[in-house]
């Protein structure tokens, strides 16, 4: 192996100082021969140098004078580990040497205490570790079971991320609903052009056209998507508020069960007109308030006398899209709100397949502050989905903006570059083992590289994100043309 420095000062069971004298970079991958357990894996979390120039030598450089400059590119160092008979990543039990000598750590043993190279019957193929040709697979089980959340700033690359994410979820045969406020996905249904580094990162080029069905409540701005609306027969009265948009139960329970009854009773196939025209009769600042939520409601014609039926959202081993491209914001946050619900309900009962829940622009519809309509729901299916095999994809640009009770349920984090600092501070807040020098890289990420968490991995990873094998539908729009 390559000796790159010695271990000085000061050292711990789980980090250490390092002289170098060879340059590597941050994120680099060492090794230390322990004398109990052979080689440790070890990796770079901070880089600096130390040099004897003060203001005075600085000066004089400025104006022409040489001095001599003695400098250390010195270190800060994480212990990984290594792996025990049992193949379990344990760290050592007594510190390393001051003094010791430091290595560039060989491909074999980065595999070995990382759990990487190797395929998986239930692996999700999302890269390759950053400077190497290992495979990082997530497991799929853990992702569905376990939540997953995808952060990235405006432009970081987290749409195209995702659709890698669900092209491996597509391959496996798994579930998936898939929020998706601007229509971007549908391009999953077209192979993408083949070029130099799908070979390099050994990508077949495919379009999943027999597995993506796509609906949306406006057909008309979406017009390669199927109608979707739900059933007024079948929606309860607290359901109902739910479209409504009211949240205190309360207060607007009762009064509409008794409007409900008062129109069935006279026309049992009823239509949201006839509750509009039956409210307005009413009086008093409840039976206004209903009156305008009805008509509004009567507009989004969310509500018809059949319904999109659920057998045909929810195909076994494939992916439905709903297209909300057009579609107002909080007409957006009662599709979620009624969907989710009607899911984890049908869930729990096992009256449909387990399956994979993705919510785009996540942070509109569970906010940190406010109150939006799918909120509670989100929520409960962030705390308790897992039980009943519905998994939760958050993915968002402002992860300081989103419920901190939904990201802190995501195990599994694919993060993308983040600059903002209140994003940044909500980060390192919701995943263990997220050093200081790990969240400072975050901010410098290069487009298409990723800090994997969780996904069976018991340390974070750098991943160079693979090529899609569909088209990219989340381009941003040229405003001039070269």
């Amino acid at each position: 192996m390559e000796e790159v420095g010695r271990i000085y000062g000061d050292v711990g069971l789980g980090q250490f100082h390092l002289s170098l004298t060879l340059p590597v970079e941050r994120g680099d991958y060492l090794a230390v021969e322990d004398e109990l357990h052979g080689r440790v894996l070890c990796q770079l979390d901070d880089l600096r140098r130390k040099s004897d120039l003060d203001l005075v030598h600085a000066d004089q450089l400025g104006r022409g004078t040489e001095t001599a400059i003695h400098e250390n590119l010195l270190g800060m160092v994480r212990v990984i580990g290594y792996r025990d008979d049992q193949g379990i990543v344990k760290l050592p039990t007594v510190p390393f040497r001051p003094g010791a000598k430091v290595f560039r750590a060989e491909e074999t043993l980065i595999a070995q205490v990382l759990g990487l190279g190797r395929h998986s019957a239930v692996g999700a193929y999302v890269g390759l570790l950053r400077g190497h040709s290992l495979r990082i697979e997530l497991d799929i089980n853990q992702l569905v079971q376990r939540h997953v959340s995808v952060l990235a700033k405006t432009g970081g690359g987290k749409s195209y991320l995702l659709g890698v994410l669900i092209e491996e979820l597509l391959r496996h045969k798994v579930t998936c609903i898939i929020i998706d406020p601007h229509g971007e996905y549908g391009s999953l249904r077209i192979a993408a052009e083949k070029n130099g580094v799908h070979g390099r990162f050994q990508v077949e080029t495919q379009g999943f056209a027999r597995q993506v069905q796509e609906y949306s409540p406006d057909v008309s701005l979406n017009p390669s998507a199927q109608p979707l609306t739900f059933s007024l027969r079948n929606t309860e009265p607290r359901d109902l508020l739910i479209f409504m948009g009211l949240t205190s139960v309360k207060t607007f329970l009762a009064p509409l069960k008794t409007l409900l009854e008062e129109v069935a009773a006279t026309n049992p196939d009823f239509s949201v007109k006839d509750l509009v025209k039956a409210a307005e009769r009413g009086e008093g600042a409840v039976a206004e308030t209903l009156h305008e939520r009805l008509e509004y409601l009567e507009q989004t014609k969310l509500l018809g006398p059949k319904g999109t039926p659920l057998s045909e959202l929810v195909v076994k081993g494939s992916a439905t899209l709903i297209n909300l491209r057009g579609v107002a914001p909080d007409v957006q946050e009662m599709v979620v709100a009624r969907l989710a619900s009607t899911l984890f309900e049908q869930r729990k009962k096992n009256k449909i397949p387990p399956l994979f829940l993705v919510i785009e622009e996540a942070h509109n519809f569970a906010p940190q502050q406010g109150q939006a309509t799918c909120s509670r729901i989100l929520k409960n299916i962030a705390s308790e989905g897992r039980k009943f095999g519905l998994g939760l994809c958050v993915v968002t640009q402002r992860a300081a903006r989103i419920d901190k009770s939904v990201l802190s349920q995501c195990n599994t984090q694919l993060i993308l570059q983040v600059t903002n600092p209140l994003d940044l501070k909500a980060i390192a807040q919701s995943i263990e083992g997220l050093t200081d020098g790990m969240t400072a890289m975050i901010q410098s990420l290069p487009v298409g590289t990723a800090l994997v968490t969780g996904g069976g991995y018991h340390t974070p990873l750098f991943c160079e994100v693979r090529p899609r094998a569909t088209k990219h539908g989340g381009e941003s729009v040229r405003i001039v043309e070269n």
